[in-house]
């Protein structure tokens, strides 16, 4: 059961003026990107807002209620990196939406990245979790965002060439670019993924920034 303050802060969320489809589209515009993919697609609110000339977009289609007409590759994400046809496909922006579990996360970032062109951007949502209770896993919380912070956490606290952001809004949007890394040194990567000491210092480990900020560094 979520408390009041919880809903209050998921409603919240749903009403933010910038969504996870608007930076895209920025993206999309500024850098005249053409090739998009999405990972975990549902009912397809996010694929259908996106204005982009090349689509595809994986869903293994789990619910049975979920059939939506964009999904262009029904499975999951691992079976889609492992398709032959796709192995020298690059894509201007990824955007991952799909299992919200740190682990595959994380298979989902490194292959990202093996197929992302140059100047390309990987968008991940959920980075930014409303509670203790919707980042739980297993899944425990009627409004669940998982723990795909842990994912940005890992790579904040490495020696990676990636220049990495969350930013504040839609329940945290992660953007994952090549350029200098930020890294982490004021905690260890085991206490960043301690809740209290993450939930306390978010801005700080998550390199929080808000929609303004993004337009700012991103625009051309």
């Amino acid at each position: 059961m979520i408390n009041n303050t919880q809903d209050r802060e998921v409603i919240e969320q749903e009403n933010s003026i910038v969504k996870r489809y608007d930076l895209t589209n920025y993206l999309i515009e500024q850098y005249n990107f053409v090739d998009y993919l999405e990972i975990g697609v549902a009912f397809g609110n996010c694929v259908r807002n996106v204005k982009v000339k090349n689509k595809d977009a994986v869903d293994p289609v789990v619910e049975a209620n979920v059939r939506c007409p964009e999904i262009n590759y029904e499975m999951t994400s691992n079976e889609f990196f492992a398709l032959e046809k796709i192995q020298n496909k690059k894509y201007d922006v990824i955007f991952i939406d799909g299992l919200h579990e740190t682990t595959q996360v994380d298979i989902d970032i490194q292959n990202s990245l093996k197929h992302l062109n140059e100047g390309g951007f990987i968008l991940l949502h959920d980075c930014n979790p409303v509670s203790y209770e919707s980042q739980l896993v297993p899944r425990q919380a009627t409004a669940w965002n998982g723990d795909v912070w842990k994912s940005i956490v890992k790579l904040r606290c490495s020696d990676v060439d990636l220049d990495i952001n969350v930013v504040d809004t839609d329940y945290g949007v992660g953007v994952i670019a090549k350029g200098k890394n930020k890294k982490i040194d004021k905690f260890t990567l085991d206490e960043c993924l301690d809740w209290n000491t993450f939930s306390d210092n978010k801005k700080y480990i998550l390199n929080l920034i808000g929609p303004g900020k993004f337009f700012e560094k991103y625009g051309k």
